[in-house]
This record gives C-alpha cells, structure tokens and sequence, in this order.
C-alpha cells in the first residue's frame, strides 16, 4: 500500500466502528472458542499401568514354565526305564569313584568330573531337543550314546585312580 491510500483510510474514519459489543460477548466468544479447539485427551494411566502388570506377570509365569517344561521331559515308557538305569549305573559308578579319592589321584577326579559336566551339558541339550521336536529314534541314540560314553569313561577314570592307588601302595609297602 502507498502512503496516500493509508493517509486517506485514516483520514476517513467516519468508516470505522467505535462501538462497544453487548454486555456478554467476550463470555460468549471465547464459549465459541473453546467449542472449536479440540479437547485434550486425558491419558488415564490406572487400567495401563494393571495391565503392563499382568502382562509382566503372564510373562514371567510362562517363561518360568516352559523352563521347568525342559527338565521335566516326558519320556516314553521304553526310555524313561533305559534313562533310569543307566542314571543309577552313572551315580553309583561315581559314588565309587568318589570314594576311591586319595590325594594322589585328586586331580584326575577333578578333572573327570569336569569332563562328566561336559556330557551332562550334552544330555540336557538332547532332552531340550525332545521336548521341542517330540521322540525320534536318533535323539534317543545319542541320549544312549551319552549315557554309556559316561559309563565307559568313568569305568576308565576308575581303573587310572586303582592303578594311581595300587603304585601307591606299592610304593609304601617297598619303603616299609
């Protein structure tokens, strides 16, 4: 706009409202203004908070089953009899193991059990792979495998610790 059109608008102010609105409007506008924005949703944080919770809860319990699921793998008839004997041919073997234990033989011990760790590792993989993916006959094989390769090596470690033990006592018996 040039100078001379804003000279004249304010030269004719006869045009201009100098009014005052009724008692009331500026109520009445700002009504009419807050009918028109959008309303701020409340976010209501009870019913997410109880549901985060159970959901959390729901989690836990089901990672807590399905945990205990893979220890507690259930066996067919035929394997769990084959499991059971050969666990209790694998503890009482170790329980003489255990008590063959002299200073001189302490170390080979130590390390057998650590090996036995190693295969008992091994077996709790094939029970997992059984509670995933059912029986099959080459699980149940190498489950097998696993437990007579314990028996043969713990049969082993025995007869090293005998051998340890007898030398030892030989050793004695020629000092004597």
């Amino acid at each position: 706009m040039s100078t001379n059109n804003l000279n004249q608008l304010f030269e004719n102010q006869n045009n201009w409202d100098f009014e005052e609105p009724n008692f009331g409007h500026e109520k009445r506008f700002l009504d009419k203004l807050k009918k028109q924005q959008p309303k701020k949703k409340k976010i209501n944080w009870l019913p997410l908070s109880i549901a985060a919770s159970l959901l959390l809860g729901f989690g836990i319990v089901l990672f807590n089953y399905t945990n205990n699921q893979t220890e507690e793998v259930a066996f067919s008839p035929q394997v769990q009899e084959t499991h059971d004997y050969f666990s209790s041919v694998i503890n009482n073997e170790l329980a003489s193991l255990k008590k063959q234990e002299t200073p001189q033989s302490k170390a080979l011990i130590t390390d057998a059990m650590k090996e036995m760790e190693s295969l008992e590792k091994d077996y709790q993989n094939l029970k997992e792979e059984i509670a995933k993916n059912g029986e099959n006959k080459q699980i149940v094989f190498a489950m097998i495998t696993n437990m007579q390769t314990r028996i043969s090596f713990i049969k082993s470690v025995l007869e090293q610790v005998e051998n340890i033990n007898n030398l030892k006592n030989e050793t004695n018996e020629n000092h004597s």
